[in-house]
C-alpha cells in the first residue's frame, strides 16, 4: 500500500471497526451474564490459578484462558476448594456466581471476562481483511471485514464470552495461512499454517476438522513433488500443531507432562467424548412457532433468515455467486483454502440433533464474508473488462457494461450502508435482534437467538418495586431469591399468579416450555430488554385459555387478556 488511495479500504475498516468495538463494550457492561459464561470464567480461573483444567468438560481451555486474564484484575472472589480437580462445572459455576453476586463484583467481573472476545471479534475483521486482499485486493479485503461487521448477530455474540468467536478466528488465521502457503509452498509459511490450524484446534474440538482439511490439502498439492515430501509437509505441520496444543496444557498444568506417552492431553481425550454425547443429544428446540426435540436440518437456514439483515445476507449470496470471475488459479486456492473447511463445518453443524442457536456457525460466516468480498470485487472487475473489450472493439454493449459497472456499484454501496445501520441500529439488544418482517423476536426464536439470559440486571431493576411473579432463564447460580421481590413462576399454578409477571423468552418457549404452556394464551403488556416477556393479570386466571404454539403478541393495554 504505497499511496493512501491504496490505504483508503483499511482505514475505513478501521474507523468501522472502533465505532463496533464502541457499542460491544457498551453491550459487555449493560448486559448480564448468559448461560454458559460463569462456566467458563470460573474453570478459567481454576486453571489458572490452581493449575485445575478439568473442571469444565468442554475442551480445550486456552479460549477461557486467555479470556480471564483481565477477569484477575478484578479480583474475583474465588469459592475455595479442598482438592481442585472432579469439580462438577454447573454445581462450581452456580457457587462462583453466586459469590460475586454476595461480593458486588458480578458486574465487573462479567464485563472483564468480555474483552479479550471483543478483540477478537476485531481480529477477525483484520483476518478476513487480509484474506480477501490476498485473493482480490484491498477494496476486497474491506468488503469482506466490513460484511462480518455489519451483522447485529455478530456484534451480539462477538460481546459475550464464549467459544464461537474465538474459532471464528482460528478458522480465518487457518485459511489465509493457508492461502499463504498455497501460493509460496516454503517451510517457513508452512510452520505459519502449522501454528494457525493450532488455533483452531485449541478453540473448539470442531477445529480439528479445519486441521485435516489443511492437511490434506498440504497433502494434494505436494503430491506431484513425490509422495514422500507430501507427507513429510504434511507431517511437520502436524508435529506443529500437536507441540502448540501439548504447551497449552504444559503451561497451566506442567504436571501433565506424565500424559505425554498419551500423545494428546487426557483432559482433550475427555472433551471429545464429552461433546460426543452432550452434541449428539436432542435438546428442546423452537423457531417460528414450532416447538420439537432433536435437531432439523431446516432450522440453521430458517435462523440465518431471522437474525442475520437482508442486506448483509443478499451480499453475501452474490459475494458467493461473484467469485466464478476470480482468476482460475485464486478461484481454486480461495475454494480448497476457505471454501473447504466453511463445506465441513456446515455439514458437521447441521449434522447435529442440538439446535441452540445460530451462533455454531459462526466460523462459517467469517469464512463466507471473505470469499463474498472477493467475489464482489472480482464480479465488477469482470463487468468493468467488459465494457473496455466492447469500447475497444467500438461496440454498442460498451456503454451498457459500462452502466451495469456503475449500478452494481452502487447498490453494493447502499445495501453494505444498510446492514450496517442495521447492526449499529441493534443495539443495545443486539443478542434479541431479529430481521423484518420477522417479529416481534420472541414469536420466532429462543435460546441464544433470542434471550441467553442477558437480561437480569434489568430484571432486578424492574423488579424491585412490583412483587412479580419471576420465570428468569439464566446462568446457574442465579435464583428467584436474587431477585428483588420476587416469588418463583415456575410450578406455581395459574390460579395463584395475580399482578406483574416477568419470564424469559427462552423458559417460555423451550425451556419450561410444557410448565408455562397456560402462559402462552395471554398477551403480554410489555418486553423488558428485548429479552423477558412482561405480563399484567388484574386476577388470578380462573381458567386458562386453550395452549398455544407461540406466545401472543403485545396487548394494546396495561392488562394482559386471554389471545
Amino acid at each position: 500500500m504505497r499511496t493512501w488511495a491504496d490505504r483508503l479500504p483499511l482505514v475505513i475498516l478501521a474507523v468501522i471497526t472502533a465505532g463496533f468495538l464502541a457499542l460491544g463494550v457498551a453491550e459487555a457492561w449493560s448486559d448480564s451474564p448468559t448461560f454458559d459464561e460463569p462456566v467458563y470464567v470460573s474453570s478459567a480461573v481454576a486453571a489458572v490459578l490452581h493449575h485445575d483444567v478439568t473442571v469444565n468438560e468442554e475442551h480445550p481451555p486456552l479460549a477461557k484462558v486467555l479470556a480471564v486474564l483481565p477477569v484477575l484484575l478484578v479480583h474475583p472472589v474465588v469459592p475455595g476448594n479442598g482438592t481442585w480437580s472432579g469439580n462438577d462445572e454447573y454445581s462450581y459455576g452456580a457457587r462462583f456466581v453466586a459469590a460475586q453476586l454476595a461480593a458486588g463484583k458480578l458486574r465487573r467481573v462479567t464485563f472483564a471476562s468480555r474483552l479479550v472476545p471483543l478483540a477478537e471479534t476485531a481480529g477477525v475483521t483484520f483476518v478476513l481483511y487480509a484474506i480477501g486482499s490476498e485473493l482480490a485486493g484491498a477494496v476486497a479485503g474491506a468488503l469482506a471485514g466490513l460484511l462480518w461487521l455489519a451483522s447485529p448477530f455478530v456484534l451480539g455474540i462477538g460481546h459475550l464470552d464464549g467459544t464461537d468467536i474465538p474459532f471464528a478466528l482460528g478458522a480465518a488465521l487457518s485459511s489465509w495461512a493457508l492461502l499463504r502457503w498455497l501460493r509460496w509452498r516454503d517451510t517457513r509459511r508452512l510452520a505459519w499454517l502449522g501454528l494457525a490450524l493450532a488455533a483452531a484446534a485449541e478453540t473448539q474440538v470442531t477445529g480439528l476438522l479445519v486441521v485435516a482439511s489443511g492437511l490434506v490439502v498440504v497433502v494434494a498439492n505436494q503430491w506431484r513433488s513425490g509422495i514422500v515430501r507430501a507427507l513429510a509437509q504434511a507431517a511437520l505441520a502436524a508435529l506443529i500443531v500437536w507441540a502448540a496444543v501439548w504447551a497449552v496444557y504444559l503451561v497451566l498444568d506442567p504436571a501433565m507432562v506424565g500424559q505425554l506417552p498419551l500423545l494428546v492431553p487426557r483432559p482433550y481425550l475427555d472433551g471429545i467424548r464429552y461433546l460426543s454425547v452432550h452434541d449428539t443429544t436432542g435438546s428442546a428446540a423452537y423457531i417460528a412457532g414450532i416447538a420439537y426435540t432433536g435437531g432439523r436440518w431446516w432450522y440453521w437456514p430458517l435462523s440465518l433468515a431471522f437474525k442475520w439483515p437482508e442486506a448483509g445476507l443478499l451480499l453475501l449470496v452474490a459475494g458467493a455467486i461473484g467469485c466464478r470471475w476470480l482468476p482460475r488459479d485464486l478461484r481454486r486456492r480461495a475454494g480448497v483454502a476457505v471454501g473447504v473447511p466453511a463445506v465441513l463445518l456446515t455439514a458437521f453443524t447441521l449434522t447435529m440433533p442440538k439446535d441452540d442457536g445460530l451462533r455454531y456457525l459462526l466460523p462459517v460466516f467469517a469464512l463466507w464474508a471473505a470469499a463474498a468480498g472477493s467475489g464482489l470485487v472480482a464480479a465488477g472487475s469482470a463487468l468493468r473488462g467488459a465494457g473496455r473489450t466492447a469500447t475497444a472493439g467500438r461496440t454498442a454493449t460498451a456503454g451498457r457494461a459500462a452502466a451495469m459497472g456503475r449500478v452494481a456499484g452502487a447498490v453494493t454501496a447502499v445495501l453494505l450502508v444498510v446492514a450496517l445501520v442495521a447492526a449499529a441500529g441493534s443495539f443495545p439488544d443486539s443478542i434479541a435482534w431479529t430481521a423484518w418482517p420477522f417479529r416481534p423476536n420472541y414469536t420466532m426464536v429462543t435460546d441464544s437467538n433470542v434471550d441467553w439470559g442477558q437480561g437480569l440486571y434489568a430484571l432486578r431493576s424492574w423488579s424491585a418495586s412490583r412483587d412479580p411473579w419471576v420465570g428468569y432463564f439464566g446462568p446457574r447460580g442465579i435464583t428467584t431469591a436474587d431477585i428483588p421481590g420476587a416469588r418463583p413462576l415456575i410450578g406455581t399454578a395459574p390460579g395463584h399468579v395475580s399482578g406483574w409477571v416477568a419470564v424469559s423468552v427462552t423458559a417460555l418457549n423451550s425451556a419450561n416450555r410444557s410448565a408455562l404452556s397456560w402462559l402462552r394464551g395471554w398477551c403480554p403488556v410489555a418486553i423488558l430488554d428485548g429479552s423477558i416477556l412482561i405480563y399484567h393479570f388484574r386476577q388470578a386466571p380462573a381458567a386458562s385459555p386453550a395452549p398455544a404454539s407461540r406466545p401472543a403478541l403485545l396487548c394494546p393495554g396495561q392488562w394482559s387478556s386471554a389471545r
